[in-house]
């Protein structure tokens, strides 16, 4: 894996990408807050379907998920992926996917108790 970029450089770099997410059509945020507090976050992107594999006119991908450490383990994340689908159905889209790095096992065992699959690898050369 390459370095992991200083917790300031990374959200300068999220918070420029989140931004311009929610300002374009095609992407929905998710929240969810336990007591009036944010416990945890997606954003949700609406885009054409793959040209290679039938996976519909319309897919959903979940550009980026996160939930509070503490509040893991509570449904907290099962509850923003059954969001992100009501989203893609709403759209027409009849697939959604999710990127997550290779290393991270515990975020891989996450999807596939939420019913992802591996589908695509993202090789990387520096």
């Amino acid at each position: 894996m390459p370095p992991v970029r200083s917790l300031e450089d990374s959200w300068e770099h999220r918070k420029s990408q989140y931004l311009d997410w929610l300002s374009r059509d095609g992407y929905t945020l998710l929240v969810a807050e336990r007591d009036g507090e944010l416990i945890g976050y997606a954003v949700v992107s609406v885009n054409e379907g793959a040209a290679t594999w039938d996976v519909g006119e319309q897919t959903a991908e979940i550009e980026t998920l996160s939930v509070l450490e503490s509040e893991r383990g509570r449904g907290v994340g099962s509850a923003l992926t059954e969001a992100a689908a009501d989203v893609a159905t709403e759209a027409g889209a009849r697939s959604v996917a999710v990127g997550v790095a290779h290393t991270n096992a515990d975020a891989i065992h996450f999807y596939e108790r939420e019913g992802f699959q591996p589908f695509y690898v993202l090789m990387l050369r520096t």
